[in-house]
């Protein structure tokens, strides 16, 4: 099989494009991405399409994120985390374990968050990082960020150890730096962990460093098909006369769908008779009267054809 995604755990050091180069290399496969990106500093979970599944990693980075790390208090850095350098250190004081941990509640639900400036985000058509390592600091607009868990799981001196569970889009720099700061002395993150992407845990995540030939066994033992790695969106079966159809790029309308009920979503992987991935569809409304049924009040159009 060589059109698969694949669950890695990712060295710390390493960049995710250092991973998909690695990974480039050991499979011999040049068509190679990766969801979601993890610093350097950061290790873990790093979800990777190779081949033709590059085409389903969009569809992947809303999968919920979770995290084990810890946050160093009194010390604030440029780039929220404990490679920058210290702009503002801060006294410690007396922190109640208590407090800080009905604190970290008060983050969960949707929140605005301002992107850090060392990270992978083009504005103007530039990366972030690039400009920060120029010495240019620009405004960034926030953005909508879920946080579903943050736990405080203990503290040790000046270390704070905690646990996040977020959706797409969370910078847990970010967080770390704006709950120091409500906390009083500031924090930045001294280890973060990714213990899972969705269902793809620690258990499933392989590690790409060591001898070429076993990794890439390794690999293919830990290959998922695309379809199965589509299998958070619901399924809409097509009549078999739609799916060359489809995959010629046709928009199927209600009676290409064999399923005869249409489950709760906004999006769903649309199959063929022997289940077999044919695409990518999302619900679209349908302008018109507001008293009609409910297929005639929406349809459903192509995301991507797989």
């Amino acid at each position: 099989m060589i059109d698969y995604i694949l669950a890695v755990n990712k060295e710390v050091g390493w960049t995710s494009h250092d991973v998909v180069q690695r990974l480039r290399r050991v499979l011999g496969i040049r068509e190679i991405g990766h969801a979601g990106s993890l610093d350097p500093f950061a290790t873990g979970v790093l979800i990777c399409g190779i081949g033709r599944a590059t085409k389903v990693l969009p569809f992947m980075v809303d999968l919920r994120k979770d995290y084990a790390g810890a946050m160093r208090l009194g010390k604030v850095t440029d780039s929220g985390d404990v490679t920058g350098h210290v702009v503002q250190e801060r006294p410690l004081g007396s922190i109640d374990l208590a407090q800080a941990r009905d604190l970290a509640r008060t983050f969960i639900g949707l929140q605005e968050q301002i992107p850090p400036m060392l990270s992978a985000l083009r504005q103007n058509g530039k990366r972030l990082y690039d400009l920060a390592r120029k010495g240019i600091e620009v405004d960034r607009m926030p953005r909508t960020v879920e946080i579903h868990t943050f736990e405080i799981l203990g503290l040790s001196g000046d270390l704070l150890e905690f646990r996040v569970i977020c959706g797409r889009g969370t910078y847990i720099r970010t967080l770390a730096a704006d709950y120091g700061a409500a906390l009083g002395p500031g924090a930045s993150v001294e280890r973060l962990h990714r213990r899972a992407v969705g269902s793809y845990d620690d258990t499933r995540a392989v590690s790409i460093d060591g001898d070429p030939e076993a990794v890439r066994q390794a690999c293919e033992r830990a290959s998922v098909p695309m379809a199965a790695a589509l299998a958070h969106l619901p399924a809409l079966t097509l009549r078999s006369e739609w799916v060359r159809r489809v995959r010629h790029g046709a928009q199927p309308p209600w009676r290409a769908i064999a399923t005869e009920t249409v489950p709760e979503g906004r999006r769903f992987r649309l199959v063929g008779p022997e289940n077999g991935l044919v695409a990518v569809a999302s619900l679209e409304p349908v302008p018109g009267l507001a008293d009609r049924a409910w297929k005639e009040s929406w349809e459903l159009r192509l995301d991507r054809v797989l």
